[in-house]
């Protein structure tokens, strides 16, 4: 597999880093750090930056480590090196939604959106040694469940459990639709031989602030979504948002349900 870790020599981008260090462990592959710079006359200057941070780390760190350095804009360039190097996971950190980010959206979901590939986005807390616990929120919109078939080849490496959450609902054809997808979702997750279990949330408060509730209690190593902008649930942007930059610091698999039917099979973890 080839991770691509976008990387701007903060302290976030390195503990990006080392998760996906920490995730070549289990799946094994190679990792390609990128920056983008604003005008060729930065190049040297983060060239020089990147020789120092390899000549830092030890020889396992760097193995299958390669760095490139590319002139563009970060919400359109990262995607698109990921395309052009055909990389089945980018591992990206995020600082957060502060100010007026809050209202426009993380940095974070603006690449998110614009790319094809699966993501892991990470904060500051670094990885651990096992991913034991995958949650996966399942709403009313088809486009929910799409995450699931990269769970499964996620869970099956780390030999996980997932938990498909979700909301009551007391409209009987909206509570039919819902069991609808959690049916599928769990049919996928059984045919991969996933252990998983269907749990209720309590419907009291946001799914979002939920899902990170239930995550704490159950000491969740990764959230599972998959984004996407048309959800008949218009607060799913919000939603996004609030999960990858949730204060547990769990770090979130996610997906572009609008490209996850065009990600071609090269994408698959277990065909790697």
């Amino acid at each position: 597999m080839n991770f691509l870790v976008p990387y701007d020599f903060t302290p976030i981008a390195f503990t990006a880093f080392e998760h996906a260090l920490q995730i070549r462990k289990k799946i094994e592959g190679k990792i390609e750090l990128l920056h983008i710079i604003d005008a060729e006359s930065d190049r040297s200057r983060t060239e020089e930056g990147f020789a120092e941070l390899l000549a830092s780390l030890s020889a396992d760190q760097t193995r299958d480590v390669t760095t490139k350095v590319r002139v563009g804009d970060i919400f359109t360039d990262i995607s698109q090196e990921a395309a052009d190097g055909k990389y089945q996971m980018m591992v990206m950190g995020t600082h957060g939604a502060k100010g007026l980010q809050k209202l426009f959206g993380s940095r974070a979901i603006k690449v998110i959106t614009s790319s094809t590939t699966p993501f892991i986005v990470t904060q500051e807390k670094g990885p651990t040694e096992k991913v034991e616990l995958i949650v996966i929120p399942v709403d009313l919109a088809k486009e929910s469940i799409q995450i699931v078939r990269f769970v499964k080849d996620v869970a099956k490496r780390f030999d996980s459990e997932v938990h498909l959450l979700c909301a009551p609902e007391s409209d009987e054809w909206l509570a039919k639709k819902l069991r609808t997808n959690i049916s599928q979702a769990s049919a996928v997750l059984a045919k991969a031989g996933v252990k998983h279990e269907i749990k209720e949330l309590p419907g009291k408060d946001s799914l979002d602030q939920e899902v990170i509730d239930y995550g704490a209690i159950n000491r969740c190593d990764l959230f599972a979504i998959a984004h996407f902008s048309e959800s008949i649930l218009p607060q799913f942007e919000r939603f996004s948002q609030h999960l990858i930059t949730n204060k547990l610091q769990v770090p979130v698999l996610i997906v572009n349900a609008s490209q996850a039917e065009n990600i071609d099979t090269n994408y698959s973890f277990i065909t790697i």
